[in-house]
């Protein structure tokens, strides 16, 4: 490109222009006074990874023209790679207006063809001049490249929470809560992006143990106390529910919820249901509605996780996994339950049966108790692992486990490896492509931690730490960057 100073470009475009203003061949050529960019769009552009060189179509990236603050951009960022020393670009222009790349130290400006090659490391500045050179329009362009790769798992200490010796957390209302022992008393303190924590509202709970059975549904809270379940709507105006139980069951601690059922274990081991609406308060009791007795459910570490199932609409997947010692072995087990809350699903079956029962008649008919348990015989490659204090969190489309030390072998660390299932919960395989230990420049948690809770919220997956306070916040960067 032969460049050009500024003055002598334009004595050039105004001499150009009256010479077009004459009749040549009785064709009149019409000057006008605007200058505008209408379209931009970058060529094929060269992308090194580890040294091994790609071609990214840059077409394939849309750029945003902004006229009222005269810039033009990409939403969508070239990936992480991405050679943007020598690139060239094609734009259209409004009336026939002139595209001139303006030098980075802005003493001179070339005209530009669409063929030179242009440096875009820097934002650049194209001067558009009207074909009347009676004015021109400048435009910063920005060429917008991924700083991370996008399928890199990061984390990120956050802001420390009040010391408790025993949490849960759960995400409800797009806010992250934590409910915990703090100082022999339930309380629960709650975020929407880690910087702060702020007191939650509680009812009147005389049990310290109470946050244990913290349980979130799309539309509410639920904490059992004692023999009381409370339920809010809002996180701050709590109702006492109303509650009938099979003959001779009390609960002992609320393990979930789904988007239609609340789900509890009772203190004689068994699993309960309930569907979400006080206007139906009872429990209904699973009792070997498979080829297998309830006797395989885990006893302890109890994990359970509902999430969308991808091939049926209104049907939530619910997932309770955890331990069980099987001689002088401990075994993982894992149940599912397909949840179809549809016009004609079973939740509405379920409905039109509690409004017809009579709470002494005969027990729930089997379609209403059906669980299923997810049994691997003899095989026990890539089965759910053995950890002490499991987690489970439903992230990117995969359920993911992870948890303290192994049962069986005690030189496993907590945090070791996070392990994924892309079968419902049937196969659990290793997740290479996670750091595991909350890692943030040279701060990583403290070991000293007593236990720890995980959650998924707003695209990221949070742990929290009891005994130190600590709050991790991880995620894949390419679920991260609308933040």
């Amino acid at each position: 490109m032969k460049q050009i100073k500024t003055i002598y470009l334009l004595a050039a475009i105004l001499v150009g222009s009256l010479a077009a203003c004459t009749k040549a061949d009785n064709t009149e050529v019409t000057l006008y006074d605007d200058a505008a960019v209408v379209s931009f769009t970058l060529g094929t552009v060269n992308r090194y990874v580890d040294g091994v060189k790609s071609a990214v179509a840059g077409s394939n990236y849309t750029f945003h023209i902004d006229q009222i603050n005269r810039t033009i951009y990409n939403t969508d960022s070239l990936p992480l790679g991405t050679d943007v020393s020598r690139v060239v670009c094609t734009l259209t222009t409004y009336a026939n207006s002139s595209p001139y790349l303006v030098d980075e130290d802005e003493t001179a400006m070339t005209y530009y063809n669409g063929t030179d090659s242009i440096d875009f490391t820097n934002p650049r500045k194209f001067r558009i001049v009207s074909s009347s050179a009676m004015g021109y329009t400048d435009y910063t362009v920005k060429v917008n490249v991924h700083k991370s790769d996008p399928d890199a798992f990061t984390w990120k200490k956050m802001a420390d929470l009040p010391v408790m010796t025993g949490l849960r957390s759960l995400t409800f209302d797009n806010r992250l809560y934590v409910f915990g022992n703090e100082g022999g008393t339930t309380k629960a303190y709650y975020t929407t992006d880690g910087t702060s924590w702020t007191a939650a509202e509680l009812p009147a709970l005389t049990q310290a143990g109470a946050w244990q059975s913290a349980v979130a549904s799309n539309d509410s809270l639920y904490l059992l106390d004692g023999t009381s379940i409370y339920r809010s709507d809002d996180a701050r105006t709590w109702v006492k529910e109303n509650n009938e139980l099979p003959e001779g069951i009390t609960l002992q601690r609320l393990l979930g919820a789904s988007t239609a059922e609340v789900y509890a274990l009772a203190t004689n081991g068994s699993l309960l249901t309930k569907y979400c609406d006080d206007e139906f308060p009872l429990w209904v009791q699973a009792t070997d509605e498979t080829n297998y007795s309830f006797d395989e459910q885990p006893t302890q570490d109890f994990a359970m996780i509902s999430y969308p199932m991808a091939w049926s609409d209104s049907t939530d997947c619910v997932l309770l996994a955890g331990n069980k010692k099987v001689g002088d072995t401990w075994k993982s087990r894992v149940w599912r339950r397909a949840v179809d809350y549809s016009d004609t699903g079973i939740v509405s079956l379920l409905i039109e049966y509690l409004e017809a029962l009579d709470l002494e008649a005969a027990n729930a008919p089997e379609w209403i108790r059906k669980w299923t348990y997810m049994d691997r015989g003899d095989n026990t490659r890539y089965e759910m692992p053995v950890l002490e204090n499991l987690q489970m969190v439903w992230y990117d489309g995969v359920l993911l486990a992870f948890g303290g030390k192994s049962l069986n072998d005690t030189s496993v660390e907590p945090l070791a490896t996070v392990y994924k299932s892309r079968d419902n919960g049937i196969t659990w395989i290793p997740e290479k492509n996670f750091s595991v230990t909350p890692v943030d420049g040279d701060s990583r948690y403290n070991g000293e931690a007593t236990g720890f809770s995980a959650s998924v919220c707003n695209g990221s997956i949070w742990i929290v730490f009891a005994g130190t306070g600590e709050v991790w916040r991880g995620h894949i960067n390419r679920l991260a960057w609308d933040d």
